[in-house]
């Protein structure tokens, strides 16, 4: 497969359907996201603010590493079959060490435990072991090339009780010199596990690399190359079939949070409306457990009420990114009640470290019937701070929910989200 022309078409596809975006403004407008952040080097990192500093373990690491490796051609068939010696917060940066260069795409490989291990990408889908996962991230990244993966935050270290999960939000941007497409939001979640790296995801919304650029499009790919022309199709959607996982019941509601709620309720019953600027008071366990309390969360004024007045931030695949509370509220409010009957199943243990909150999930829509028909899956992030939920972002492939079985399924549960809902705060973001 030419993976850089294949790429390229499904650059031009988002470019022109989403109206070429300027990469520079859709940094801003996300403050949070893009993908694979594993291969963006510690340089890339430290031009937005977010420098990585390494422990001699690492360094003593990279300089052994660097002692072992010739100039020239990766070797595909590199297996490595002891631990690194690293702790797993270690191994979450070592391969962006600014030594490494484009190498860092080797070390993350061999970091990955030799059998068991899965890489997936929302394109691609998934690769299993180290052997398979080296002979399809090293050349497509390195093919690909012109792709810039730009973290939008330090990557988050978390402690899951195993061993350690990591996120990495970014934003994808397609860099030919004089002209930048931005290409969207992404995640990478990594999960470590006795001395290896296990599991990396790339969850981003693939649905407009899948669209095929409109007919006039054949002008533009002129000038990026006449190579462009040929381009191979794009693999199909990657199934996964992610199961339900048993999670522990929601802790319950403190008295403070209770009484808050109350407080608010009262309020808007009062007549009070529009920004709440009063901070909760409350601590970021609190906010946790109110944002996933089952009565509580679908409060979707509550829920608004939680958002920082100015700070927040939220981004949404469908309909974009919201800064501010205003703006969150009007879209949530509005949004969020035409969903139906949908459920979100938990497909792997969410994780809380006291600020920042990752739940995997599956989006199921409730038949009549009481069945239940997958829509898609993805993960979401949460972050508190100072009394106020200050960030929240919900990472999934759109491209599914083109199914039409998959849109009888949503309007068999209850959903009336149109196109119109859709483009009524999209249009104006783009």
């Amino acid at each position: 497969m030419n993976t850089k022309f294949t790429l390229i078409n499904s650059m031009l596809a988002l470019a022109l359907l989403a109206g070429c975006g300027e990469a520079e403004q859709a940094t801003e407008a996300a403050t949070q996201s893009e993908a694979p952040a594993a291969e963006a080097p510690a340089a890339e990192e430290a031009a937005h603010g977010h420098a990585l500093t390494f422990t001699d373990a690492q360094e003593a690491y990279v300089a052994n590493y660097m002692a072992q490796v010739t100039e020239g051609p990766f070797d595909m068939e590199r297996m490595i079959t002891e631990k690194s010696g690293l702790s797993h917060k270690e191994m979450a940066t070592v391969f962006a060490h600014p030594l490494l260069g484009m190498r860092g795409l080797e070390v993350m490989v061999d970091l990955m435990k030799p059998e068991g291990s899965m890489y997936f990408d929302a394109i691609f889908g998934a690769n299993y072991g180290q052997h398979d996962i080296r002979n399809w991230l090293v050349p497509t990244m390195v093919e690909s090339s012109f792709l810039q993966f730009r973290p939008t935050g330090p990557a988050i270290f978390m402690d899951d009780g195993e061993g350690g999960t990591t996120i990495d939000e970014w934003i994808m941007v397609a860099d030919f010199g004089d002209t930048e497409i931005f290409m969207g939001n992404g995640i990478s979640v990594r999960r470590f596990r006795d001395g290896w790296l296990v599991d990396s995801l790339d969850v981003y919304d693939a649905a407009l690399s899948r669209t095929p650029p409109p007919a006039d499009a054949m002008a533009m790919m002129e000038a990026i190359g006449p190579a462009a022309a040929e381009m191979p199709p794009l693999p199909p959607y990657p199934e996964m079939n992610f199961q339900p996982v048993e999670v522990e019941a929601p802790a319950p509601l403190s008295e403070a949070a209770k009484a808050w709620m109350a407080a608010r309720t009262e309020a808007r019953a009062n007549g009070e409306s529009g920004t709440n600027t009063t901070p909760t008071g409350l601590s970021n366990d609190d906010l946790h457990q109110l944002h996933n309390d089952p009565v509580a969360s679908i409060d979707f004024e509550l829920m608004a009420d939680m958002m920082h007045p100015t700070d927040a931030v939220y981004i949404d695949p469908i309909f974009g990114n919201f800064k501010g509370q205003d703006a969150i509220r009007e879209w949530y409010t509005d949004i969020m009640g035409k969903m139906g009957n949908i459920v979100f199943e938990p497909i792997a243990q969410p994780v809380w470290d006291g600020e920042n909150s990752l739940q995997m999930w599956r989006q199921m829509a409730v038949q009549p019937d009481g069945s239940k028909v997958e829509m898609t899956w993805g993960y979401s992030v949460r972050k508190f701070k100072d009394g106020w939920l200050t960030y929240a972002a919900d990472y999934f492939d759109t491209f599914p929910l083109q199914n039409p079985d998959v849109q009888a399924a949503g309007m068999a549960a209850g959903s009336t989200i149109s196109m119109e809902d859709i483009m009524k705060y999209r249009a104006p973001q783009q």
